[in-house]
């Protein structure tokens, strides 16, 4: 497992992915929750229109954010303290009026929509061109999952997609009834070692660390979700949802009850993390119409 970054070492926030060169280009900020690289982000940014900026905003960068996830007694940072300081690196990096583009992956969408609302709060609603959501779970009521009630095999189901993107391969692994997630590791690392994403003599210890640090992500953006309460906005919002979802059966992830607007669902292939690597995912980031949308 690679070492733990120094939270104090003052890591930048927003990091540019694609320089389209001189000449006006189309700005498009990407909300990273940052459990995974920002490397994770390359195929699509490959798939992006020559013109267009991307520009990544690491909340893993972000010390009392970062560093939440391995404390559970740390405060973390708010949903409205993280959004305040995107767009302060918003606002830094061009002119405070010119029209971008917001995505937000994962948590990174609750954060990308908070964004959204300061812009609408600040009368700078129109600056805002498009807001799309990338298996984001909107924080409603419905949606909002103590830590004592996320379902372990759900858990595990999740941590089997993160593993597999840890690894660059798609990984899927069936676990039956269990009390506690951790009582289904050594399934997962049965099915891993059997599949060749781990070592044969990969040792549960070292799969344990890992699903620890995962799981302290996890219950930390729970936590930063649990007191935000927003109210709906007056704009479109754009829902990617892949095949496997976080929460494949729950239709729009509750985004219906955060907009006045219909919302506009893209259904690609793959699970939470290989999701960044269809090309409908870039297709409707580049403005572009995708087939498969629905209302």
């Amino acid at each position: 497992m690679p070492k733990r970054p120094d939270p104090s070492a003052g890591r930048p926030v927003l990091t540019p992915l694609t320089s389209p060169g001189t000449g006006a280009a189309r700005r498009l900020y990407a909300v990273h929750p940052g459990a995974l690289a920002p490397a994770a982000w390359q195929p699509l940014a490959e798939r992006l229109p020559a013109d267009t900026a991307l520009s990544l905003l690491d909340l893993g960068n972000i010390p009392a954010f970062f560093t939440a996830a391995f404390d559970p007694r740390a405060e973390p940072a708010t949903v409205t303290e993280l959004a305040g300081r995107c767009l302060a690196e918003i606002d830094a990096s061009a002119p405070g009026d010119a029209p971008f583009s917001l995505v937000g992956w994962s948590f990174g969408g609750v954060v990308a929509f908070e964004i959204a609302a300061r812009l609408e709060a600040e009368g700078r609603a129109g600056q805002l061109d498009e807001l799309v959501l990338l298996d984001s779970i909107a924080p409603v009521p419905a949606f909002k999952r103590t830590d004592e009630v996320l379902e372990p095999r759900m858990l595990l189901d999740w941590f089997a997609m993160y593993l597999g993107a840890k690894r660059d391969r798609p990984f899927t692994v069936s676990v039956p009834p269990v009390a506690a997630a951790e009582d289904g590791l050594p399934v997962v690392l049965a099915a891993a070692t059997a599949q060749g994403l781990l070592p044969a003599d990969t040792e549960l210890a070292g799969l344990r660390k890992l699903y620890t640090a995962y799981h302290g992500g996890l219950t930390r953006n729970n936590r930063c979700t649990a007191p935000y309460e927003p109210a709906a906005l007056d704009r479109s919002i754009t829902l990617v949802k892949p095949e496997r979802s976080l929460l494949p059966d729950s239709g729009d992830l509750g985004w219906s009850l955060l907009s006045n607007r219909p919302v506009r669902r893209l259904a690609v292939a793959g699970d939470h993390y290989t999701m960044l690597q269809d090309p409908r995912t870039a297709a409707v980031l580049s403005g572009r119409p995708a087939d498969s949308a629905v209302a």
